[in-house]
Order: C-alpha cells, then structure tokens, then sequence
C-alpha cells in the first residue's frame, strides 16, 4: 500500500467517524489535516522512472 492511498484511507476514516460521533469534530479535523499534508509532501517527493525508449 503505498503512502498517498493509506493517507487517503485515513482522510477517509476520519470523516466516517465525524460523521458518526460528532464529539470527535476537532480531533478528525486535526487527523485528516495532518494526513493531507503528508499524503501532498510524498506526491510531490515521489520520484517516477524516466519513461522507456522504444524503438
């Protein structure tokens, strides 16, 4: 699994459980943030492979 889709999963587990108990408003918010910013630094880290030349 790579970086940016357990960060998505957690994003997406965090709004689940907002949405089910509304006491955890500030901790999700604080969660799903956090996992947004690393989920963009490893996007804009994550080196691709030159593309193959074919012939």
């Amino acid at each position: 699994m790579t970086l940016r889709l357990a960060c998505l999963l957690g994003i997406a587990a965090c709004v689940l459980v907002r949405l089910i108990d509304f006491h955890y408003q500030q901790t999700c918010l604080i969660v799903g943030g956090v996992l947004l910013v690393i989920a963009i630094i490893g996007t804009l880290i994550d080196e691709e492979p030159p593309p193959v030349k074919t012939k």
